[in-house]
């Protein structure tokens, strides 16, 4: 059940404090109304039958107003409170202060209470039958019976006039709960993007330069400082590189334009550069500017690609093709010349799986299988 529901239906059977005063207040009056209709003394004949009746209708009056969360017992307070006020209505003189009786109980408990309407109902032909045994003209017999109806209409409106009150304050609520959620969300995954991108670039920078520094400790102890100073330049420029990524990373999560062709292309060359192998780029279509997390995820997967292709087939030759087509942009690295890489782990970030993650989170997608002598990575992005 709803929360909505449940509310409603705990509506319908018990009063606010304030409504619970409200209608006892209601029934004083009305009682001190019909106490001084009474002759005195009063104790004898049908005017017996009247006191009794206030007394058993007033009493269920109180009930109707005190009980909670009980629905039946309120239909029978609200049934014998009425029957009470025709009885009343039927022994009496006066007839007014008695049929009110009948009609206030109905109006107030129809704004809580459904089968309030339908005991007005009967109530309304069981006075009409009261005023024609007294032998009350068709006009008196009309009016009163349609004020009872009518009455019951206005405390229906005002019922559903609360109840839509009800609904609007909790759907307000539940749409605030939304949006708290929808924010919750939206911060735990910029969380997690912001550390995906950490990682990778610590990663891929940190692990580099820690082989690159324990390679010169080695040679120092061999007594070889030369080669442990290309090393040593080596490392440096892998920090320096290192650096440069983050302020990339940086870049990109503050919702920056990034140079794609360009990026692409130093990748290209610091292959070509370290392994003296060939990497070929080749741009197609006309370049534009994509949104920065299709523009990481793909500068991300031709990194990743690259940086396999160094650890499982180095000095293969590489090519890499940047696609702008309508409506996507695709990035395809190949490498060929040397045994394909099993590409079932790369070496930073989270492998394929990684690179799969990042490219279904910006919309696209990547596929990774054998072609020819070596391995080709196809990423496709929205853009």
């Amino acid at each position: 059940m709803t929360q909505t529901g449940s509310v409603l239906i705990a509506r319908d059977v018990a009063f606010p404090r304030w409504q619970r005063t409200r209608s006892l207040i209601v029934l004083l009056v009305l009682t001190v109304g019909m106490a001084q209709t009474l002759p005195t003394p009063v104790l004898s004949g049908r005017w017996l039958v009247v006191v009794v009746s206030m007394i058993v209708g007033g009493g269920a009056w109180a009930s109707s107003a005190l009980v909670r969360h009980n629905s039946r017992a309120v239909a029978a307070c609200i049934a014998l409170c009425g029957a009470a006020g025709l009885v009343a209505s039927g022994a009496g003189q006066n007839l007014g202060p008695c049929y009110l009786l009948v009609a206030a109980v109905v109006a107030v408990n129809t704004m809580r209470f459904p089968v309030a309407a339908a005991v007005a109902v009967a109530q309304a032909a069981g006075l009409a039958i009261v005023l024609g045994v007294r032998h009350a003209g068709a006009e008196v017999i009309l009016i009163w019976t349609a004020g009872q109806l009518l009455l019951m209409l206005v405390a229906l409106v005002r019922r559903q006039r609360d109840e839509r009150t009800e609904q609007d304050r909790l759907l307000a609520a539940e749409t605030q709960l939304a949006r708290q959620e929808q924010a919750r969300s939206e911060a735990l995954a910029e969380r997690a993007r912001v550390a995906r991108e950490i990682h990778d670039v610590l990663a891929h920078s940190l692990s580099a330069l820690s082989v690159q520094l324990e390679t010169a400790a080695a040679l120092l102890e061999r007594e070889r400082p030369a080669d442990a100073a290309v090393i040593v330049d080596r490392a440096g420029r892998l920090a320096r590189d290192g650096l440069t990524e983050t302020r990339r990373a940086v870049s990109a999560l503050r919702g920056d334009e990034l140079p794609l062709p360009e990026l692409v292309s130093e990748l290209a060359d610091g292959y070509r550069t370290d392994l003296g192998a060939e990497a070929a780029v080749t741009v197609r279509g006309e370049p534009r500017a994509v949104a920065p997390e299709t523009g990481l995820a793909l500068y991300r997967s031709a990194q990743e690609s690259l940086t396999n292709v160094r650890k499982h087939a180095p000095g293969s030759a590489v090519a890499i093709v940047l696609d702008y087509a309508d409506g996507e942009v695709r990035l395809t690295v190949a490498n060929h010349g040397a045994h394909g890489p099993s590409l079932t782990g790369l070496s930073s970030g989270y492998g394929l799986t990684g690179l799969r993650e990042r490219a279904e989170l910006g919309g696209g997608s990547m596929t990774a299988a054998p072609d020819g002598d070596g391995w080709r990575v196809d990423v496709r992005m929205p853009g």
